[in-house]
């Protein structure tokens, strides 16, 4: 991370009760965003590699607002499994500077403290002074929204597990 005059700054660290590979995938899976994310309306996938056995890079525009204040920007994405991380840089749109960063680490196998920083710093000051907030506001949000969504996938799992052993037992 950098550190800069008109930089803002987010840092949440939460300890969470899922592994941290499934935190991890579903940070990657960026496909899936619109559906869950708050104020994340639209995300184009324009490049996916794997660049080799524990490393995944991922170029995407992706599109975030609140009613009629929509800003729209490339980054790029790398996940890097053997130091349990995701990285993200804006490439283009209204940033200046633009990095998040997820880490994850794990305390047994199925708990795991997740860090999340955000700094960023809009290239208009007009921009920068309508959307500072909103984004402040949002970046505190996505870890929550992160969290809920482990959350719903690890019951619908369990409850296909339980319907399965059901209809096992029952035939």
């Amino acid at each position: 991370m950098r550190s800069g005059a008109g930089l803002t700054d987010v840092r949440i660290v939460r300890p969470m009760r899922h592994g941290w590979s499934e935190l991890f995938a579903l940070v990657l899976d960026v496909e899936r965003y619109p559906r869950f994310v708050p104020h994340c309306r639209d995300v184009r996938v324009l490049l996916r590699d794997a660049v080799s056995p524990t490393r995944t890079v991922v170029i995407s525009r992706m599109t975030v607002g609140w009613s009629a204040l929509q800003v729209g920007y490339a980054n790029r994405t790398v996940a890097d499994h053997d130091r349990r991380s995701v990285k993200v840089d804006a490439i283009d749109g209204p940033f200046h500077y633009l990095r998040v960063a997820w880490d994850f680490e794990p305390q047994s196998r199925d708990r795991t403290t997740v860090s999340f920083a955000a700094e960023y710093e809009f290239s208009n000051p007009i921009l920068a002074g309508l959307a500072s907030r909103l984004f402040g506001a949002m970046f505190g949000e996505i870890v929550t929204a992160f969290e809920r969504q482990a959350d719903s996938l690890a019951r619908s799992a369990r409850n296909a597990a339980e319907d399965y052993r059901r209809v096992a037992t029952t035939t």
